[in-house]
């Protein structure tokens, strides 16, 4: 294990004193604090209504579940590249993850390819907003509702973001969040569904409130690990978690299984004046984005205001791997992101062969992202513009942006 300084990939310290006060405001009023934490998130975002669960996976298990209620459809199409955390969802609900390629230029769907797919055996279609960076689920809503099919919007990495002044997560047939660690705001864990429909919100009532509450022992957990968190998420002792093996931080992985309970009230009363500090974190974000782009030439702007949670950059393979391994960039928290495309995921491996998703697949050999969290110094974001120069060059920069 090296003593080192070390960004992390993602990072926000919850104040102790929001830790305890949340401890001691969550006992005999748990469910009274979560009721006004949902009607406040509801009435920010103007929808009817919002519902709190334990993660953002299992928000999207828990849609599933209550769309599959509605209809009886099995399939659901996602992004061939995005977060693993999306499969394992649509597994955790008993359906059948369908991935379609990627535009080229963008982390949104190849919609040559996807318009065919939209079949009446087709559950829904995830609209997904990687990074932060927005996709287009509105396009999706006509061809969608003639068939049946429900959009689902997945703003679990875009907490705050907004198109057309119009909140994402919000512009679809139903939509979730996450306040897992490392997303635009947390409490260590949770997430949070909103709809308008008056048939989904029906529907996920019924499945909701077969959910089991949340213990006390999964709020010890969320206490201690914020704590540790918020004790080594300085890139000064980062380095230490980081070289533990078993905390396996960085990776991606695909859970088979995990647990779904509603929000807890400790988790509730933790995000307490929540919008205060999700606009100040976002307004980092975009900071950070921007020096990037000013600093970098040839980076991809994806459009004016984006919170990006990371900022991603496509260059080649070979571009990736030096500035990962020869140059160090983790140190500056670059990280590489998903490995694969979710077609080549091997607890789903079997169905599809390599050259399926041709652009998934190029942009996982390819992407990397930069951080643009509140822990990022002056320093370390020279640093980030000068290496991203060293391996572009000048002498051409097509290989760096999407």
């Amino acid at each position: 294990m090296r003593v080192r300084r070390i960004v992390p990939p993602v990072g926000y310290r919850v104040p102790r004193s929001r830790l305890f006060h949340g401890l001691l405001g969550s006992n005999a009023t748990g469910d009274r604090v979560v009721r006004r934490f949902l009607e406040g998130f509801s009435s920010r975002l103007g929808v009817r209504r919002a519902f709190g669960v334990s993660s953002g996976k299992g928000a999207l298990a828990v849609i599933l579940r209550a769309l599959h209620g509605l209809s009886g459809r099995r399939r659901v199409i996602l992004p061939a590249y995005t977060c693993f955390s999306v499969p394992s969802a649509i597994v955790k609900a008993g359906l059948e993850p369908v991935p379609c390629d990627i535009e080229e230029g963008s982390f949104d769907y190849n919609y040559g390819r996807l318009l065919p797919m939209l079949q009446e055996d087709v559950l829904c279609v995830l609209s997904i907003h990687l990074f932060g960076v927005p996709s287009d689920p509105r396009r999706l809503l006509g061809p969608c509702r003639s068939k049946g099919i429900f959009v689902v919007e997945d703003a679990a990495q875009a907490l705050g973001g907004t198109v057309d002044g119009h909140w994402l997560g919000t512009l679809a047939d139903v939509g979730f969040y996450s306040l897992g660690r490392g997303k635009n705001i947390t409490c260590g864990g949770g997430g949070i569904i909103v709809s308008d429909s008056t048939e989904i919100l029906e529907a996920l009532d019924r499945v909701v409130g077969g959910l089991p509450p949340a213990r006390a022992r999964e709020d010890l957990a969320t206490l201690l690990t914020l704590l540790l968190l918020g004790a080594f998420i300085s890139p000064s002792l980062y380095w230490f978690p980081a070289g533990l093996p078993f905390l396996r931080l960085g990776e991606t992985i695909f859970y088979e299984d995990f647990p779904i309970y509603g929000l807890s009230g400790y988790q509730a009363s933790i995000l307490d004046g929540w919008y205060g500090t999700l606009d100040w974190l976002n307004g980092v974000r975009r900071a950070n984005a921007g020096f990037y782009l000013n600093g970098t030439r040839g980076l991809r702007d994806y459009g004016a205001g984006i919170a990006y949670l990371r900022f991603p950059v496509v260059l080649d393979g070979t571009r990736k791997r030096r500035v990962l391994r020869d140059l160090d960039g983790t140190s500056v928290g670059i990280n590489g992101m998903y490995p694969c495309p979710v077609s080549r995921i091997p607890e789903l491996a079997g169905r599809y062969r390599m050259g399926d998703f041709p652009e998934a697949e190029r942009v996982a050999e390819s992407l990397i992202t930069l951080p643009t969290h509140p822990l990022v110094s002056g320093r370390d974001r020279s640093r980030i513009c000068a290496l991203l120069e060293s391996v572009v060059g000048p002498e051409g920069r097509e290989g760096s942006g999407l």
